[in-house]
Formats: C-alpha cells, structure tokens, sequence
C-alpha cells in the first residue's frame, strides 16, 4: 500500500476552516488585551493613591504587549498556513521537502491530521520536530 502524499480537498478544507477559526480566536485576543491597556477612565488615572505600585502597573503592560506580540506572530503563522493550502504544500513535513524525503515520521510526508487540528500551523511532523529541537536533523 502506498502512503498519501497530499491530504484531499475535503481534508483541505477541514484544516482551512479550523485555521480561520483559530485566526478568529486570535484577533479576537488580540483585541481583549488591546482592550485591557487602554485608560479607561480619566478620573482612576489622576486620581491614583500616592502609594500605587506603578512597577505593577509597568509590569502588566509589558505583560500585555507580550502577549498581543507572541498572538501577532501565531497570526502570521496561521495566515502562513492557509497560504500552504492554496500552494497545495499544507501538512507535508517539512524535513520531507527540504531533505529529498529524509522524514522519518510514521505518517510522512503527512503531518499527522491530530496533529494539524491541535497545531495548525505546523510544518513538521512530530517525530521531525523532537529531533529538530535534539539538533539531529
């Protein structure tokens, strides 16, 4: 039997719509936390005690920003992802593609659809990214 090379277009379209749910979910955050560093009362902000931790308040905000930077970069990333889907390369391992088909995972050159549903973004099958981060491949 031979293994698939590409999901199906019914596959396909499972994984566009879970990612632009995740894109939906995203923004939806990033708004949230736009939201909570904002002023929003003129009044708190004069009228703050003389002794309020503004390291505190320094700390949340940064807190904040990280946040919405690390939501904006999986953004980038699921955008990246829809792109694969119309290129016709979404779920193929990338160590598959850049290693002539060197993938040792047990699905390749498909990711695992577990795996794309939980981690849309991915680009490497699970087995690839453990010896990636090991600096075996």
């Amino acid at each position: 039997m031979t293994k698939k090379k590409t999901y199906t277009k019914t596959e396909l379209k499972k994984f566009e719509k879970n990612i632009l749910d995740k894109i939906s979910e995203v923004n939806e955050s990033i708004e949230g936390v736009r939201s909570t560093t904002e002023p929003t009362n003129s009044v708190f902000i004069q009228d703050r005690s003389e002794d309020f931790n503004e390291g505190t308040e320094a700390h949340e905000v940064e807190k904040s920003f990280l946040l919405m930077s690390r939501e904006s970069d999986y953004l980038v990333n699921l955008k990246k992802a829809l792109q694969r889907i119309q290129d016709g390369t979404y779920g193929i391992c990338e160590v598959y593609t850049k290693d002539s088909g060197k993938c040792e995972c047990p699905d390749s050159p498909l990711i695992a659809k577990e795996r794309l549903m939980e981690v849309p973004n991915a680009t490497k099958g699970v087995f690839c990214k453990e010896k990636k981060k090991l600096n075996l491949i």
